[in-house]
């Protein structure tokens, strides 16, 4: 603890006095900036980019009406003591440790002075945060019950304790994948971020934590997120005025949103 801490407070001192546009100081502002634009983004879309907006939301609607069910009575089927304590690891990135390692991350490059790897971990955790941020308020409205609960997939009931979609974990997972993905150019990062991240959304399934829409659900809004996130802040980092678009994108390979800048 006492480590994590120096090394917090060596790379809050760096951040101020370095001039960064990721310095510490800086990221709330960065992050309400952000949080503006993901939530203002929509209002922007055309006709056929609700259309597929819609597609992908069919997409969730899909898998709760024909897969949930059989996803989850496979999965409690095969629940062993072993597989559930595995299944509890692999959700850790998804959770505060995900989150902690990033912090760590941070503070590490903050204090080595590495702006480009700490631009990285920026675009991960404000990714993450956001994407729980988003997921919030949908999780309140929609009041549903997870598997664990006993009350089977169609139990909803708004504005209670239930909050089983969609997946925070999923959401936080995909945030970051998607983020590191946006930032690299090499196919094997890729690759494993996003398998990282599948194996967080498989975990939650193991445990019973949630149904596979709430997954796919959490996902989506995580790539969303992160993909987005990347792109502003890129383009803050290159001090140009952007319009960057997030479109949602459904084909034969799965669901997922493609991200373009304006100049």
């Amino acid at each position: 603890m006492k480590t994590w801490l120096l090394a917090l407070a060596a790379g809050t001192w760096l951040g101020a006095q370095t001039p960064s546009p990721d310095a510490l100081g800086a990221l709330p502002g960065v992050a309400w900036a952000d949080a503006k634009a993901l939530a203002t983004a929509p209002a922007d879309w055309s006709r056929a980019q609700w259309g597929e907006a819609g597609l992908c939301a069919a997409a969730v609607l899909g898998t709760a009406l024909l897969l949930d069910r059989t996803v989850d009575d496979g999965m409690g089927r095969s629940q062993t003591p072993g597989r559930t304590r595995l299944a509890r690891d692999l959700a850790k990135p998804g959770g505060m440790a995900g989150l902690a390692v990033l912090g760590a991350g941070y503070a590490v490059t903050s204090l080595l002075d590495l702006d480009k790897p700490r631009s990285v971990f920026v675009d991960m955790g404000l990714s993450a945060v956001l994407a729980q941020a988003a997921i919030l308020p949908v999780k309140v409205l929609a009041g549903r019950a997870r598997p664990v609960d006993g009350y089977g997939d169609h139990a909803f009931k708004p504005f209670s304790s239930r909050d089983g979609f969609p997946s925070g974990h999923a959401a936080q997972a995909f945030a970051m994948a998607a983020a590191l993905s946006a930032r690299t150019d090499r196919t094997w990062v890729s690759v494993a971020s996003y398998g990282v991240a599948g194996l967080v959304g498989l975990s939650r399934l193991q445990t019973r934590d949630h149904f596979a829409s709430d997954v796919l659900a959490g996902a989506l809004v995580g790539i969303y997120a992160g993909r987005a996130v990347t792109g502003l802040d890129q383009a803050r980092r290159a001090g140009k005025r952007v319009a960057v678009e997030v479109r949602p994108a459904l084909g034969p390979g799965g669901a997922g949103f493609t991200v373009s800048a304006r100049f």
